[in-house]
Order: structure tokens, then C-alpha cells, then sequence
């Protein structure tokens, strides 16, 4: 069964956020080995600021945020390339 690090090797990764889930707690911008997710200065339909992805940043494919979100409010979407 191959690992997120083997796919990593073949596949590109992007990370999607649901916002309407987001409560902004920033566990997951606290995780992020690239510094890649921020609180955004907009508000979701619940009145809180979701996590954003920040602009021309790489996502690993670690999942460490999508593990530490408490509402699963991330998921990292394997590409193929």
C-alpha cells in the first residue's frame, strides 16, 4: 500500500478547505511545516475567519493540518501529475 510520502514522489497535492466548517482555532496554521495556511480576513457564513491557503505556496502532502483539525475542515487532494 503505498504511503503519502510515495505519492508525494509521483503525485502534486493541493489542499482544500472548507471554510463553512472552519472555527478558526489555527491548529492547523500552527502544523504546517511550509507556513502555508494564514486566518483570512474574510468571514465564513458562521461570522468567524476561516483558514486560507496562501497564494504560490507548495503543499507538502504531510496532512499534519488535515490530522489537527478538529472539525475536518482540510483535506489534501492527491493530483495526478
Amino acid at each position: 500500500m503505498p504511503t503519502t510520502r510515495d505519492k508525494m514522489t509521483k503525485q502534486r497535492c493541493r489542499v482544500r478547505i472548507l471554510s463553512d466548517y472552519c472555527k478558526s482555532c489555527g491548529l492547523c496554521v500552527a502544523v504546517c511545516p511550509r507556513g502555508a495556511l494564514y486566518i483570512a480576513d474574510v468571514l465564513n457564513s458562521k461570522g468567524v475567519r476561516p483558514v486560507a491557503f496562501l497564494d504560490g505556496a507548495e503543499c507538502t502532502g504531510c496532512c499534519n493540518c488535515a490530522v489537527m483539525c478538529p472539525d475536518a475542515a482540510i483535506e489534501i487532494v492527491f493530483d495526478e501529475e
